[in-house]
């Protein structure tokens, strides 16, 4: 079994923010790394890039306090990881499938994954800028043994989760982002 790297847990919803998961996942990371330490996750909020256009491919779309009409409340792995670049150095392990996540994570890098809230089926709609996950969410993995990987959740908090549940609401996005120390 791996050591867990011990990230500390953010609970978004104590912050206000029913959207925001990543920066609250990313922001996990980076305390996990000893990095921003002195940042909380409201101030870091204040930081994050935002696409006016609410698409995430370009920044968060839209608010992490409300939802928007027309607005996709995310923001994907190349803004998050163009944000990462100012605290740490990173992988972006997007369509590598699981085992560089785990890898990463017992080499001591914690993983910023893309999955869905409780890993619940997604349900895919379409925007403008393609078919996405209306139930998007990311989950920071900072644990890997034989059969399962420990996740700090936004919105669930800490724990275990089987390989099996994880891999395949995992591969059904495909998009992470490895913080290296």
């Amino acid at each position: 079994m791996v050591e867990l790297l011990n990230a500390p847990n953010i609970d978004q919803y104590a912050w206000g923010a029913i959207n925001g998961c990543e920066a609250a996942s990313l922001l996990e990371g980076l305390h996990c790394l000893g990095k921003l330490t002195n940042v909380n996750y409201g101030e870091f909020l204040k930081q994050m890039p935002i696409d006016e256009g609410g698409n995430p491919n370009y920044g968060f779309g839209g608010s992490p306090y409300k939802n928007q009409a027309g607005k996709f409340e995310a923001i994907f792995v190349k803004p998050l990881a163009d944000w990462a670049a100012n605290y740490t150095t990173y992988e972006d392990l997007s369509d590598s499938g699981v085992e560089p996540i785990y890898q990463s994570v017992e080499a001591g890098n914690p993983v910023v994954t893309y999955v869905t809230v409780h890993f619940e089926k997604p349900e895919i709609e379409t925007y403008p800028f393609g078919d996405v996950a209306i139930n998007n969410h990311a989950v920071l993995v900072d644990g890997v043994n034989a059969t399962q990987v420990h996740l700090s959740d936004p919105i669930d908090g800490k724990y275990y989760l089987d390989k099996s549940k994880f891999e395949k609401i995992y591969l059904s996005r495909n998009m992470a982002l490895a913080l290296l120390k």
